[in-house]
């Protein structure tokens, strides 16, 4: 179960309007809910309860309110799906993406989102994808409220050097939705997502010949 204390922690990582409506929840609901150090691959995850362990869900520290929020409910989605299921389901199929409507209804309010994120959340809502992060318009509304936004790999020119997991990339050409880029680590090719946070280190120099 989640305590009282860290409810009452999660004040402030979302917008107030929307805070009546997940304390209801989590009191509600056996699952623990912890708010974690960023991970550069994902915003949030669920994990079902197994061994004894309650149900789990994380979400990142460093996302602004919106963001926090839209990842709590897709990922509280997850658990309502498993808990009213008795079989396996896709983790975004049909199911799922009726319970994130359903979830999701309560915040499609101006107390709750402001005007833009409101509108691409609808957008949103046709047809939700995998993740908050692969919906491209969304992702770049609700990154407008970050308080420091890291640049996009999408925001880069061709050929930039930057760095990601840990690695160098040179920016190569968009392929389909992602980006081919070369590694200097280890000289593999790599395809990014163009919604990519990057750390950019310059454009590429190329040598002259001696």
């Amino acid at each position: 179960m989640v305590h009282l204390s860290d409810i009452d922690k999660l004040r402030k990582h979302i917008p107030s309007g929307a805070y009546p409506i997940v304390v209801q929840w989590l009191r509600r609901n056996p699952l623990q809910l912890s708010i974690v150090r960023p991970r550069q691959t994902k915003l949030g995850d669920y994990r079902s309860a197994i061994n004894g362990k309650p149900h789990r869900v994380t979400v990142n520290n460093d996302l602004n309110k919106y963001s926090f929020l839209v990842t709590l409910i897709h990922e509280f989605a997850h658990y309502t799906t498993c808990v009213n299921s008795k079989r396996w389901l896709q983790p975004h199929g049909t199911k799922w993406k009726n319970e994130y409507h359903r979830l999701m209804r309560p915040f499609m309010s101006r107390s709750v989102f402001p005007a833009d994120v409101l509108k691409a959340l609808e957008h949103h809502l046709y047809d939700a994808p995998a993740s908050s992060c692969t919906d491209i318009d969304l992702m770049r509304v609700l990154r407008k409220y970050d308080r420091e936004p890291r640049p996009m790999l999408e925001e880069l020119e061709d050929r930039s050097v930057f760095r990601f997991n840990e690695k160098i990339f040179v920016k190569g050409p968009q392929m389909r939705r992602r980006y081919k880029c070369h590694c200097l680590n280890d000289r593999r090719l790599y395809f990014i997502d163009p919604l990519a946070e990057v750390h950019v280190h310059g454009p590429m120099i190329a040598r002259k010949a001696s």
